[in-house]
């Protein structure tokens, strides 16, 4: 049979043994913190066991200051932090600024006629009484003014290799008509002599000579009307080329107020020569 005395010594022995494990496991488990400032903490433990003996454990902990640091600035960044680079405020007023000088106005000078920013696709389908749709107007005159001042410059350049008649058609056209009476006149005393002849028994000296001189006076008579014809053919030409020319520098000179007028149509603002030399350049005009 044990002693109480044993028994008791054992337990105070299995007790202190408990105590010092949870002590190892708490500093085992307990994370390492880190402090802005410096901080301290004391731990302390005392156990005393009588029973015929003496037992005691005593343990003291100081933690001092720890600090650490994981690069802040670039931790901030990569959240996102107050610190992270930004988009510059001045981006969007300075892409503004370059479009402004590029096209000589400013975005709200153009107002509504900002819209020739639209794509081919948006005019295609445009109403034409849309503002996308007025614009499109406005653009279409501008390509067909284009179309008659090349239509001009070819026809002047023509017209500038032709000679200008020495009458106007209508002072050919009665002499003409009196030539073609002469030819028809001619012809039949041609036709007469022709058949007397032939009457004749196709000899007869006196009416051959005669014959002869009415043929050649039916040529002389076929020619002038010819020539006639000619002259009245050029001046004819030559006076509807001028008079297309005409046509054409009128047109083109009426189409500055006309293209004007359609886009102010389209425009909310007033329109001055820079902001229609401006959505010229927007839509590629």
């Amino acid at each position: 049979m044990k002693s109480p005395a044993l028994q008791v010594l054992r337990a105070c022995t299995l007790t202190i043994a408990l105590l010092g494990s949870v002590a190892i496991i708490t500093a085992v488990s307990v994370p390492d913190v880190a402090f802005a400032k410096p901080g301290n903490g004391n731990g302390g433990g005392n156990g005393n066991g009588n029973a015929g003996g003496n037992g005691s454990a005593n343990g003291n902990g100081n933690g001092g200051s720890a600090k650490a640091s994981d690069g802040g600035d670039s931790a901030k960044t990569r959240a996102g932090g107050a610190d992270a680079p930004k988009k510059s405020k001045s981006t969007a007023s300075a892409k503004t600024r370059r479009l402004a000088d590029e096209l000589g106005v400013s975005a709200s000078e153009l107002g509504a006629l900002n819209a020739a920013h639209a794509n081919a696709n948006a005019f295609k389908h445009a109403s034409p009484n849309s503002r996308v749709g007025k614009i499109g107007l406005y653009r279409d005159a501008v390509l067909i003014g284009r179309d008659l001042e090349a239509d001009l410059e070819e026809k002047t350049a023509l017209l500038e290799t032709m000679t200008a008649p020495d009458r106007a058609p209508a002072a050919i056209e009665p002499d003409l008509a009196a030539a073609v009476d002469d030819v028809a006149q001619k012809s039949d005393e041609v036709a007469r002599l022709e058949a007397e002849l032939a009457g004749a028994g196709g000899t007869d000296p006196a009416l051959e000579a005669e014959l002869a001189a009415a043929r050649a006076e039916l040529s002389d008579a076929e020619a002038a009307a010819q020539a006639l014809q000619d002259e009245l053919a050029e001046a004819e030409a030559y006076a509807a080329l001028e008079a297309e020319v005409a046509d054409l520098e009128a047109r083109v000179a009426a189409q500055p107020d006309l293209e004007r007028a359609l886009l102010e149509n389209a425009a909310n603002k007033p329109v001055t020569d820079a902001v229609e030399a401006a959505v010229k350049n927007l839509l590629g005009l």
